[in-house]
């Protein structure tokens, strides 16, 4: 049944854009919005048709720091009232250990900025969140995440996300036993996404 809202948001977008190389920008996870800059590529596609937007960044096969997962994307997507966030990896998602997959986005200026997550113990979700850098206060989300096969997808409600705006900037980190792993970098440019 998780599966479906995700099948379903990505059945109603025809995408429009084209993707291609661009240099990329990184968030610091938990400590500050701001982004820095990242070495290499990355390739991402950013789309945006009617009220619904997207994007998406493809990391490179084989620069985890860990032998049991890799990331090969991460996407967000918006339909003016949900950010809907699916990691894939390259291999199927670890069911041993603790995972955490999460998003930090950060406004134009870097004055606002969150950490959207699910996190998971030995295959089984126990935490989703919305994590506020501004204000350091946590709310947990409870509309479940889904992890199966090589993919987890989660969706926030956009009112969690204030000031946020529908342009910013993101990274999707991968942690394994509290330990940074993988890292997508999101497009220079600002992602697009209809304002809730």
């Amino acid at each position: 049944m998780g599966k479906i809202w995700g099948i379903l948001a990505v059945a109603a977008l025809a995408l429009t854009g084209c993707g291609n190389s661009v240099d990329t920008k990184q968030g610091q996870t938990q400590t500050s919005p701001a982004p820095a800059t990242a070495p290499g590529t990355t390739s991402a596609t950013a789309t945006v048709k009617a009220n619904i937007g997207e994007s998406i960044c493809k990391d490179a096969a084989g620069d985890s720091k860990s032998k049991t997962v890799d990331l090969d994307q991460v996407r967000l997507l918006s339909d003016g009232s949900l950010m809907f966030m699916t990691f894939t990896t390259t291999a199927n998602v670890p069911t041993t250990g603790t995972v955490l997959y999460s998003v930090t986005a950060w406004s134009p200026g870097g004055e606002i900025g969150y950490q959207i997550g699910a996190k998971f113990q030995n295959g089984r979700e126990i935490a989703n969140f919305v994590y506020n850098l501004t204000t350091s206060k946590q709310e947990n989300i409870t509309n479940g995440a889904v992890a199966a096969d090589k993919q987890v997808s989660t969706r926030y409600p956009l009112s969690k996300l204030a000031g946020l705006g529908d342009t910013f900037g993101w990274s999707g980190t991968l942690a394994v036993d509290g330990t940074e792993v993988d890292r997508c970098p999101a497009v220079d440019e600002k992602t697009h996404f209809p304002s809730s």
